[in-house]
C-alpha cells in the first residue's frame, strides 16, 4: 500500500505540519559519499533510537555493512538501511527512499492492515465509500494479486498505481465484490458520537479517528461530545480502535473535558530525562511549551457529569499517537480498557532527512503515564474482547457491549 504508507509512515512530512506532530525533526544532512552516507545514517540511528538497547546493535550494524559492501550510489545503501529499521522492530521506526518523498496520491478512503486485510475505516464521501465498500469487508485481491505486506510494516502494499482494483469478501455474501478506486489527496477523518440509551442511564460514545493536526479536529470533537452528553449520561466510551497515529496534542485537546486537567503523561528519553504532557486551563502543554492544537472554537464544553467513568476501546490498529491517547488516561480514576492489544509503538518519533532526500524515522523516546509507568510495546487491555469489524460501532459490537456493561455497573450509573 505504497501511497497509503507514505501518509502513515511520513505522518507529517507530506502534509507539511511537522511542528504539530509527535515528532522531532533533525536538519537535512549535507552531501556525502555513499560510504559516509551509510555510516552517518547508522550513527544517527544509534544515537537517537531508544530501541538500541533492546537488540544486538553491533551485530545488526555489521550485517548492514555486509549488505552494502561497496556502494556506488546512495541508493545502493537502501537495502542496508531497510534491514536495520526492520530489525529494530516497531512501526514508528522506518526508512523512506528519496524517490517516494514527493508522492501526493495517497488516499483511497479506507484503512486496512496486514495480515487480516479487513477494512477498518470507510471515510464518508471518499473513493471507497462511493464504490460501496463497507467496514468489515475482507480484501482478497489487490490488482489481481493476494494482499501482501509492505516491507515489514503493518500496512498493505497497493503497488505504484493511481488506480487500484480491490476485490473483497462481504460477510453476508458468497460472491466477491470487485471495485476500481482512484487515489485522491489525503481525506480528513472526523470524530463522531452517539448516545447509547439504557433506560434512565445513558452512555456517551465518541470515536476518535486519526488526524495529522487538522485544526478543526478538537472543535468538532467537542461539538459531538455536546450532542452525546444527554440528560442521564453517566459514563463515556472513547473508541481508539481506528486511531493508527497522528497528532497526540489534537487528541488531548479534543478529550480534555472527559480526560480532566493536570499532568496526563510524558516522554522518557535515552538519558532518563522526562518531558511531561499537561492539560491545564483547557490548554495542552508539552514540557514548557503550549501547543497550537489547544485551540477550540467557541466555549470549551463542560460535561453534565464531571470526571465520569470512562471505557477506552483498542485494537491492533491503535498505534503511535493513538496509543499515546490511551496512555493519557492510564492512572486516572474510573477508567478501564477493552478490546485487543495495541500495535506496540507508543513512542516519540525522531526524523532526519538524509542528503539525497530520503527520510529516517526512529523511536526517540518511550512514553509514560501520569504515574510514571513507562510503555515500551503493545498495551494489553484490562478486558480482552475480540473485535468484530462487521458490526463496528453498532449496538451489536461486542467491545462496546462489554464496555457498556462495565460502565453501567459503576457508581456513576448505579445512582441514576
Amino acid at each position: 500500500m505504497k501511497y497509503r504508507y507514505v501518509v502513515l509512515a511520513y505522518l507529517c512530512i507530506v502534509t507539511l505540519v511537522l511542528a504539530s506532530c509527535v515528532a522531532e525533526i533533525i536538519p537535512t544532512q549535507p552531501p556525502q559519499s555513499p560510504q559516509e552516507y551509510l555510516s552517518n545514517a547508522l550513527d544517527w540511528i544509534e544515537s537517537h533510537s531508544v530501541k538500541i538497547d533492546t537488540v544486538d546493535w553491533a551485530a545488526i550494524r555489521e550485517q548492514a555493512l555486509v549488505l552494502a559492501p561497496d556502494p556506488q550510489s546512495t541508493e545502493d545503501t537502501y537495502p542496508a538501511l531497510e534491514f536495520v529499521v526492520t530489525q529494530l522492530g516497531d512501526s514508528a521506526t522506518f526508512f523512506i527512499p528519496a524517490n517516494r518523498a514527493q508522492e501526493t496520491r495517497i488516499d483511497l478512503g479506507f484503512d486496512a492492515f496486514y495480515p487480516e486485510a479487513v477494512i477498518l475505516t470507510i471515510v464518508p464521501g471518499g473513493p471507497a465509500d462511493q464504490a460501496g465498500l463497507r467496514v468489515g469487508d475482507v480484501i482478497t485481491a489487490i490488482n489481481g494479486a493476494p494482499p501482501r505486506q509492505f516491507e515489514g510494516t503493518p500496512y498493505l502494499d497497493y503497488d505504484d498505481e493511481i488506480t487500484v482494483q480491490i476485490s473483497v469478501q462481504r460477510a453476508d455474501q458468497n460472491q466477491l465484490i470487485t471495485v476500481t478506486l482512484e487515489m485522491v489527496p489525503i481525506l480528513q477523518r472526523s470524530p463522531w458520537s452517539r448516545s447509547i440509551g439504557t433506560g434512565s442511564s445513558k452512555i456517551g460514545y465518541i470515536e476518535l479517528p486519526v488526524t495529522f493536526g487538522w485544526e478543526p479536529y478538537p472543535t468538532i470533537a467537542q461539538w459531538v461530545m455536546r450532542e452525546a452528553d444527554q440528560p442521564g449520561t453517566c459514563g463515556w466510551i472513547l473508541d481508539l480502535r481506528h486511531n493508527f497515529g497522528g497528532n497526540i496534542w489534537s487528541y488531548i485537546a479534543a478529550m480534555g473535558p472527559i480526560l480532566g486537567e493536570g499532568t496526563v503523561g510524558g516522554f522518557v528519553y535515552l538519558d532518563g530525562t522526562r518531558d511531561l504532557w499537561r492539560y491545564e486551563n483547557h490548554e495542552v502543554f508539552w514540557g514548557r511549551g503550549e501547543r497550537d492544537e489547544s485551540l477550540v472554537e467557541g466555549q470549551i464544553y463542560e460535561l453534565m457529569n464531571p470526571m465520569p467513568s470512562v471505557a477506552l476501546l483498542t485494537s491492533r490498529a491503535t498505534m503511535a499517537a493513538g496509543e499515546l491517547a490511551l496512555i493519557t488516561f492510564q492512572g486516572r480514576a474510573k477508567i478501564r480498557t477493552f478490546g485487543e492489544p495495541t500495535g506496540g509503538s507508543p513512542f516519540l518519533q525522531f526524523w532526519t532527512i538524509l542528503s539525497d532526500g530520503a527520510a529516517l524515522n526512529v523511536s526517540g523516546a518511550f512514553s509514560m503515564d501520569r504515574t510514571g509507568h513507562t510503555y515500551k510495546g503493545p498495551i494489553e487491555p484490562d478486558e480482552p474482547v475480540k473485535n468484530d469489524w462487521t458490526v463496528f460501532g453498532t449496538d451489536h459490537d461486542p467491545v462496546i457491549l462489554a464496555a457498556r456493561n462495565w460502565l453501567l455497573a459503576q457508581s456513576d450509573c448505579a445512582q441514576k
